[in-house]
This record gives C-alpha cells, structure tokens and sequence, in this order.
C-alpha cells in the first residue's frame, strides 16, 4: 500500500485579484478550483494472466474480475468499468495495467474479486498505485478486509471538507488541527474503524493544511513577481512617508 498525498490544483489568480482578495479571497478561489473534484475512469483495466511471470504468484487458482478507482489526493473516485476476466493457474501473477489518469488524479486503487466472484464482490487490492501497471503477486484480501469501491465521488468535497476550509480561511487553524488529532487518536486507540475510513478522515484534514501550503506558494510567486516600487508619499500634516506603490 501507498500513501497519496493531496495534488492541488492552482487557483489561478492574478495579481489584481490576490491584491483585493487578501489571503481569504485566494483560498477561496483554491477552494473553488478543487472542491468540485475530479473524473472517474471511464475505462476498464487489462490484465495479463500471465504478465508478471508463472511462479511465485499467491492467488487462488481460478477466475478474476477487477476494478480500479483513481485519487487527486483529497478523495478516492468511484470504479472504473469492469476488466474482462482473466483466469489464474496457481503461481500465475496476473499483471493490470491501467488507462492514463484522469487529469488531476495521481494514483489508482486495485479491487479485486474473489476466485469465482460475480460483478460487485470486488474487494480492495491495492491502495494508491501511482505506476502504470501492477503485478498481482500478493495473497488475496480475506473475508475480514471487505472493503469495496466507493459508490459516490469522493474527490467532490463533502460538507466536513468544506467546513474545515471555511475554518481556515477565517483563521481558526485550532478546529483543523483538532479533527487531525481526533483521528489520529481514534485510530492508535484501535477504534472499529476501516482502513479505508481512517484514510479518508485524515485526507479531508491533509487536504485543507496541503491548499495553506499552496496558498503560500502562489503568494509568495506573486510578491516576488510584482514588488513594486517604494515612494514617498505625503502624509496631510507637511511630512512624508514610504509607501510601496505598483505600476
């Protein structure tokens, strides 16, 4: 398994924009330019029974289906279309490769059936692949690690993503940093909650400190691409005082 880390998509502001907005108008366009999340794949996986080699493979022998779903970092999307089957001797490794990423999405999760399994009993393999093709060498997922593609897009932020930016953006850092700390917790305490759950909850609080980080970052290019110039400016009593002006 692997860890994707949120990809945020640029605000695109300009100059003028960052001067009447401040630091709340640019997170909100931020906010804008990736709440609205981003595509599903809208093709299905290939797989090669054989591809990664004969030998050493751990997967019962029998027949596979698989689906794949993509992540931006900030959620997971819901499936792709289904692979066409694919049938494993013992010690195949079968190896999937995946259709190019939707554009914002940097890695894929795997779900497979079991032996046998219909439509729909695909179950989580391998969580944030960011390659482009992946060896099924690894033992099957058990009956106690069901844990299926999402049905809705989870790259659309949701109401708790939303009000944890909106707590940002009004300064209040203390409400973000106490949902990061209320899963960590949750989850070291061995709270009942699926993996899958605890990845989400902690994407939804990386998702928002990740866009404070690239809110600096596009501030900062801003200032140093438009300095402006320092001029002395009267100040209504008979003295002046240095002020930094723009063309």
């Amino acid at each position: 398994m692997a860890y994707a880390s949120p990809n945020v998509a640029p605000s695109g502001a300009t100059f003028a924009q960052f001067q009447a907005g401040g630091a709340s108008g640019q997170l909100n366009l931020l906010i804008a330019a990736n709440s609205a999340g981003t595509a599903a794949p809208s093709a299905a996986p290939t797989v090669s029974a054989t591809g990664g080699g004969t030998t050493g493979g751990l997967l019962p022998a029998g027949v596979y289906l698989c689906v794949f779903t993509e992540t931006n970092g900030f959620g997971e999307t819901t499936a792709s279309p289904v692979s066409a089957a694919f049938t494993v001797t013992a010690g195949d490794i079968p190896a999937v490769t995946f259709p190019a990423l939707q554009v914002g999405n940097v890695a894929r999760s795997l779900y497979l059936t079991p032996a046998g399994g219909a439509v729909g009993t695909a179950v989580l393999y391998a969580r944030d692949v960011a390659a482009a093709t992946l060896n099924l060498a690894a033992v099957a997922p058990g009956a106690n690690y069901a844990c299926f593609p999402p049905t809705t897009n989870g790259t659309v932020w949701n109401a708790k993503q939303l009000e944890m930016a909106k707590a940002a953006k009004h300064g209040d850092l203390e409400r973000v940093f106490e949902r990061l700390r209320v899963v960590m917790t949750a989850f070291n305490r061995g709270d009942s909650t699926g993996q899958a759950a605890v990845i989400t909850n902690l994407r939804q609080v990386h998702g928002v400190l990740a866009m404070l980080d690239h809110l600096c970052s596009e501030v900062g290019a801003l200032i140093d691409a438009n300095p402006g110039h320092v001029a002395m400016q009267p100040t209504g009593i008979g003295g002046q005082t240095p002020r930094r002006q723009w063309p």
